[in-house]
């Protein structure tokens, strides 16, 4: 019966390596500013809770128009990300666009951190809701303006991560209720929270045949 048993824990031995260990959830509340309507698009701001040190969320907009005409800016991103994205169920009349240049260059996130000591990089999927407050599918200057909601998905690569965070694998959710198209030079100011979770990268697994397994212990 040795032999059973054996290749019985090498199976649950290969098993194991391929699952990931136990994953780290932090709870984060992040406050910051920013404007896609300057260049670079992005938000930028200290954390809070969860994390000791800084973060950024940075779009890609080497194609928009150029800052200094910020009508331009506006309608461009506008027309690119949200005009198809309206949401006409009564009484949840919003639109609805996920920022981004997803094929050249995704959004990408990044925490510089004190404690613990590390960076975090890694990709971000922005979505923003203009609510229709009227509503009537057109939007107003106050809509525009008025505090709406974004969230982001947020995918750690494990080849940017630094220090503590060398070789870790992760996710995250984090939204906010305050996001606003402001007028430059003026800046958006948002709080955010959420949660990231996580964990040293799952270990390779090589394909093995229950024989190659039996021969081990022959």
């Amino acid at each position: 019966m040795r032999r059973p048993i054996l290749a019985a824990v090498a199976i649950a031995t290969v098993v194991l390596l391929a699952l990931p260990a136990l994953a780290d959830d932090t709870f984060v509340v992040l406050m910051g500013q920013g404007n896609l309507l300057k260049s670079p698009a992005s938000y930028t701001g200290t954390c809070l809770s969860g994390f000791t040190g800084t973060w950024e969320i940075r779009v890609n907009d080497t194609f928009w128009p150029s800052a200094s005409d910020t009508t331009a800016r506006f309608d461009y991103i506008w027309e690119t990300f949200f005009a198809d994205g309206y949401d006409a169920t009564p009484g949840s009349e919003a639109w609805y666009g996920t920022v981004g240049d997803e094929q050249l260059q995704p959004p990408y996130f990044r925490f510089d951190l004190t404690s613990p000591a590390g960076t975090v990089v890694g990709t971000a999927t922005l979505t923003i809701m203009i609510r229709d407050t009227v509503p009537d599918g057109v939007l107003s200057q106050t809509e525009k303006h008025d505090n709406n909601n974004f969230t982001a998905t947020l995918v750690v690569d494990p080849n940017q991560g630094a220090d503590e965070f060398s070789n870790q694998c992760g996710e995250g959710a984090i939204g906010s209720g305050d996001f606003n198209f402001v007028t430059p030079p003026a800046d958006d100011m948002v709080m955010i929270n959420g949660l990231v979770q996580m964990f040293i990268c799952p270990s390779p697994v090589l394909d093995s045949t229950w024989g190659t397994i039996k021969a081990l212990y022959q």
